[in-house]
């Protein structure tokens, strides 16, 4: 377990393409006191693994952890790893790994101390898929982690999330691709709210549109929150962002080209959707839960939306709990009585 009287810790949330990694690396380059973290932390990929014998196993996870690749770009062409932003070395942080760490998250904040000190800051910030989902449990793995949430216009976030990996022509599943992206961006903002309603002291929620369109009263708050200087914040968020929606013109793409990239009958939907009026009943009805089972609400919507998948997913992570069950068993043969 971390102590939150030496680190501050963030987890940053929000929906896909809403600026998590804009603000992530504006933390690293001016915050005083935050180490921006460049990569996803992919927390909840470990959150659904089994490790028996964890102590055990702790050294083949680190090691994992930190060369486990993450995609850089939409095609997937280049490649970052964790152990790239150290300067300590893999088996530097091996041996160095305290003992009171018995838990993967616990593992990987404690590596982002060692991130944090070596940036010469108090604290860090690391984004993941929808960590606000899962918010709970994070609190209770890393104590005083705080959450930070971004949020984008939904036309916008839909627009980019959808097209993100064939622009300029739309995903082959259209209809179910778009179901599942707005599905994302109302199920972040109604766990979100729940959030800042019980945990107001740490829930932060920005908006994207706002810091991108210089607003010096939201520019101001992100700066106090983070020890940031208000010029600092409003140059790392002064771009123009891809996928911009006018509704008089429609979208600007990456290309500078405008498009018509959304549907009258899809902008109508998410228009629906943001007053809480969504489309699919069994949706809707998973979006109303959601504040009292994120999680599951997020797991059945997935499997109502892409039941294939899911299928196929829940066949690997069975696979995989038998690797890492094995491993654990093993390593703890090996380890001296």
């Amino acid at each position: 377990m971390n102590d939150p009287a030496k680190t501050q810790a963030w987890l940053i949330g929000g929906a896909g393409r809403s600026g998590k990694t804009t603000l992530a690396d504006s933390l690293q380059t001016h915050s005083r006191t935050i180490a921006g973290f460049p990569l996803e932390g992919v927390f909840h990929v470990y959150l659904q693994r089994r490790f028996p014998f964890f102590r055990h196993q702790r050294r083949r996870l680190l090691t994992e952890y930190m060369n486990r690749p993450r995609y850089m770009d939409a095609l997937r062409t280049k490649v970052e790893r964790p152990c790239d932003h150290f300067d300590a070395t893999v088996d530097g942080l091996t041996n160095a790994l305290p003992d009171h760490v018995d838990h993967p998250i616990g593992l990987f904040a404690w590596l982002l101390d060692q991130y944090a000190a070596e940036q010469g800051r108090s604290g860090w910030a690391v984004f993941d898929l929808l960590p606000e989902l899962r918010f709970a449990t994070y609190r209770r793995l890393i104590p005083g982690v705080k959450l930070v949430v971004m949020q984008r216009t939904p036309e916008e976030a839909v627009a980019e999330a959808m097209f993100w990996r064939s622009y300029p022509e739309a995903p082959e599943d259209r209809r179910r691709r778009f179901r599942n992206v707005l599905f994302q961006w109302c199920l972040s903002r109604a766990v979100t709210e729940a959030h800042r309603t019980h945990y107001p002291e740490d829930v932060a929620i920005f908006s994207f549109n706002a810091l991108v369109g210089g607003s010096s009263a939201e520019i101001s708050r992100m700066a106090e929150t983070f020890e940031m200087d208000a010029d600092a914040v409003r140059d790392a968020f002064n771009f123009i962002p891809p996928f911009g929606y006018h509704a008089e013109t429609g979208f600007k793409g990456p290309d500078g080209i405008m498009h018509n990239l959304l549907t009258p009958e899809e902008l109508e939907e998410i228009t629906n959707a943001e007053a809480g009026k969504f489309a699919r009943r069994d949706l809707a009805i998973l979006l109303a839960l959601a504040p009292r089972a994120p999680v599951f609400a997020r797991d059945l919507g997935d499997f109502l939306l892409y039941p294939g998948t899911i299928l196929r997913r829940r066949v690997n992570a069975l696979r995989q709990q038998l690797v890492d069950a094995a491993a654990g068993i093993r390593q703890s043969l090996r380890s001296p009585a």
